[in-house]
């Protein structure tokens, strides 16, 4: 086969696999993005109306790239220990706010001794929010985002703890790029993020998040899947890499959604991905 027929088929294939994402999202109101790249080739596409969200889970990416960076330049120790604080559950002005919560930090007694190691694996593998606003403490939202521009991302940003109302009531959010986030997890495979080693370990973590109701829902357990999921009202994201025989990442996002219908869609697109990927 000559390369130009080899060309004409993967275009060809590109096509399909956008017209079934497509297909599947004609029923679904609301603001939705979703990108693929195929990891053998780097081929890929877009699919939806909108590609800049309100992060929520998903700015935990953002921090735990900057730990490994700061792991890396030696700023931090994996044994750097922090002591549990009651103001760390304080969500609100120094009063406990009885609201629901992901992780368990916040049900744990003060003078807890955590490390960065610990910090940083409460945070991805059950999204423990707790985690999140002290890992972005010690490494600071400004520093997260010089990192995310040397890295090209220019539109990804962290501008708040969670449950800071203050900033909430401003309207100040954390913002992702579905592509630029496609394109970490990418630069994640290709141990390209920080460096190899600090690469392969963000993905082994992200191996272990716990969150299986969207891209996993179909698949085998014995099917590696490195992701992070993100959840608030209206809004519903999953991102990450399917690493399968022929692997690629998979990154979708919806806001403005009925989180049901939009879940059930985004599991059905991530079963549309795995097997045009076993078709190639």
């Amino acid at each position: 086969m000559d390369w130009k027929n080899l060309r004409v088929i993967r275009r060809n294939k590109r096509v399909m696999i956008l017209n079934k994402i497509e297909d599947r999202l004609e029923s679904l109101k609301g603001n939705i993005g979703i990108d693929y790249i195929d990891l053998t080739t780097g081929m890929g596409c877009f699919a939806g109306n909108c590609d800049l969200f309100p992060s929520s889970g998903i700015a935990k990416l953002m921090v735990l790239i900057e730990v490994f960076n700061q792991l890396e330049s030696g700023k931090l120790n994996q044994e750097d220990k922090y002591i549990l604080k009651k103001a760390d559950s304080e969500y609100y002005k120094g009063l406990q706010i009885e609201e629901p919560t992901y992780g368990v930090l916040s049900f744990l007694h003060e003078g807890l001794e955590l490390n960065v190691r610990d910090l940083y694996n409460l945070m991805i593998t059950i999204s423990d929010n707790v985690a999140f606003n002290i890992l972005l403490k010690m490494v600071q939202k400004d520093n997260i985002n010089q990192t995310l521009r040397k890295n090209g991302f220019n539109d990804t940003v962290i501008n708040r703890a969670f449950f800071d109302w203050d900033k909430i009531n401003a309207g100040i959010d954390n913002y992702h790029s579905v592509k630029e986030v496609a394109d970490m997890f990418r630069k994640l495979y290709l141990g390209q993020l920080i460096s190899n080693k600090a690469s392969g370990q963000m993905l082994e973590l992200l191996k272990r998040h716990q969150r299986t109701n969207i891209i996993p829902y179909y698949f085998s357990e014995k099917l590696s899947i490195a992701h992070q999921t993100g959840f608030d009202e209206n809004l519903i994201h999953d991102m990450g890499i399917v690493l399968s025989e022929r692997p690629f990442v998979l990154c979708m996002s919806a806001s403005n959604v009925d989180t049901r219908k939009a879940e059930s869609v985004m599991r059905d697109v991530a079963l549309i991905c795995f097997n045009h990927s076993k078709s190639l």
